[in-house]
């Protein structure tokens, strides 16, 4: 068997479960999962049916871990996959967002989003996935950098201090004993970083006491759901505790990522091997807590918005309820679209589904569904509480023309908690109440450079590489999108090189 054959083989061996066991055994191959899997049902390609992929898995365990095919196989008597089987096939098992509509068709209730994740592990383990360039680039940045996107720690902090002066804003960073630790997934802070000062602003306004850490810029979420690298999943999950010791925090606080919850509500034990040591909070539930204790003011809006329930957090964690009630407290337009909760169709951008340009054709086809989903609700805006679901929305409502182009139609939820928040805090006269956060006011002069945003910045330009960082700004294309609304920033950048230019004079 040649080597990358041996381990595959012995990752399937490694992870599966007595209920994988039962998953393989109790496939009766009457396809009707197919019937809830969006990217059969609109495409009719047999090669993208559920089917397709669990059968190439079960004939590998039936092969190699039963006894009946390893004496059937050396008869010749029972089919033997082949390496180049698995390297034909392995663009199936990404050609799929695991969102598990499938088992909701399943006579026998078979977790097929379980059976792939397996796969997708069994060809890292392997070293097979690496062919793919994306899922390569995923692996080698979380490794060398803690970032899916490969993004430093420097050009995080920077781009969003930029926006939050741009603004007169502020958020705490490394502030000890604080109740969250607020880690950002490195899709939000790579993709979204500009309409995420919303969020800061939230916190602000409210009075949380949170902290951001300097060193963990990413959640891991593409690795333990793209490419399902479970050795470096294990170890981003373990930065997310040693900095929550370091810092002294009580809880988690997990923002915007449908992903995210699954790993931290339901995988991380098994990733771990133990349960995960912090609370996690989810930022949904935290703003609506927020808003009953009378700490976040609100002011229902009138936008006419559904709600696109992300698989992984309504289908796969049972969070659908808590997305109604948050919703329903913030605007008095929120209209239904059919079907929704655990039975919604997925945005066909999670775990990999967006990040894989190879899947951008079949993806913008089969999302036709979403898209009538949509439309059929008369709504302005669409939102979801995951910032995946979010962009792809977008993409989606781009593509079948159902806003104006260039004009966002979907929204992260945050975004519609802040549409309430804001004129109510304008009501009140205390919109200053965004600017700082609890955790920095009535601070000293000292304290407050040391642990905030503006104090990470003059370190920043205190740096030789720090002009490098700003010419990357310039060319930024989330800070041309933020300039649209914010021309001042290229002010904001001129004006701090000039500062580092006179820095360099005066030496």
């Amino acid at each position: 068997m040649e080597a990358e054959m041996q381990a595959f083989v012995d990752s399937l061996r490694h992870n599966l479960t007595a209920e994988d066991v039962v998953n393989l055994e109790a496939c009766m191959n009457c396809k009707m999962c197919g019937e809830a899997c969006a990217w059969y049902l609109v495409t009719g390609d047999e090669k993208l049916h559920p089917t397709h992929k669990t059968g190439l898995i079960r004939q590998i365990y039936r092969r190699y871990m039963t006894l009946e095919g390893q004496i059937g196989g050396a008869l010749g008597l029972v089919p033997t996959p082949t390496l180049a089987d698995l390297k034909e096939n392995m663009q199936y098992f990404w050609a799929c967002t695991a969102c598990g509509r499938c088992t909701l068709a399943c006579p026998s209730g078979i977790s097929i989003r379980r059976i792939v994740r397996l796969a997708r592990a069994a060809y890292a383990d392997s070293g097979l996935s690496y062919a793919n360039p994306t899922i390569r680039s995923i692996i080698e940045n979380t490794d060398r950098r803690r970032h899916s996107f490969g993004l430093t720690a420097a050009q995080v902090l920077g781009r969003v201090g930029l926006f939050l002066r741009s603004e007169g804003l502020e958020a705490p960073v490394n502030v000890q004993n604080a109740e969250f630790l607020f880690v950002c997934p490195a899709a939000g802070n790579t993709k979204i970083p500009d309409y995420g000062i919303k969020l800061i602003k939230i916190l602000n306004a409210a009075g949380v006491s949170y902290t951001i850490s300097p060193y963990v810029i990413d959640t891991g979420t593409e690795i333990d759901h793209i490419a399902v690298h479970h050795k470096l999943s294990k170890q981003m999950l373990e930065d997310w505790e040693q900095e929550a010791d370091r810092l002294g925090v009580q809880k988690i606080l997990l923002v915007e990522c449908g992903c995210d919850t699954r790993t931290l509500y339901a995988e991380a034990s098994e990733t771990l091997g133990r349960p995960f040591r912090y609370p996690i909070v989810s930022v949904d539930a935290l703003m609506l807590d927020l808003i009953k204790q009378g700490r976040l003011p609100i002011e229902k809006t009138h936008l006419k918005v559904t709600l696109h329930d992300p698989c992984y957090a309504t289908r796969l964690s049972g969070l659908g309820d808590l997305f109604r009630e948050l919703l329903n407290l913030v605007t008095d337009n929120f209209i239904e679209m059919t079907p929704n909760r655990e039975y919604n169709y997925c945005c066909n951008g999670g775990a990999g589904g967006m990040r894989l340009p190879e899947n951008t054709a079949t993806r913008r086809k089969i999302s036709v569904l979403k898209a009538n989903q949509i439309r059929a609700t008369g709504a302005d805006f669409v939102t979801s509480p995951c910032v995946v679901c979010t962009l792809s929305l977008e993409d989606t409502c781009q593509t079948y023309q159902l806003s104006p182009s260039g004009d966002r139609m979907a929204l992260v939820l945050f975004e519609v908690v802040y549409a309430a928040m804001e004129p109510a805090l304008a009501k009140l006269g205390e919109l200053d109440r965004m600017r700082v956060p609890a955790v920095l006011r009535n601070r000293d002069h000292e304290f407050f450079i040391a642990h905030s945003v503006e104090g990470q910045m003059m370190r920043l330009m205190q740096q030789p590489d720090f002009p490098e960082l700003l010419d990357w700004l310039e060319q930024d294309d989330i800070v041309k999108r933020f300039s649209k609304d914010h021309p001042q920033v290229y002010d904001d950048i001129r004006a701090l090189r000039e500062m580092v230019m006179n820095c360099e004079n005066c030496d």
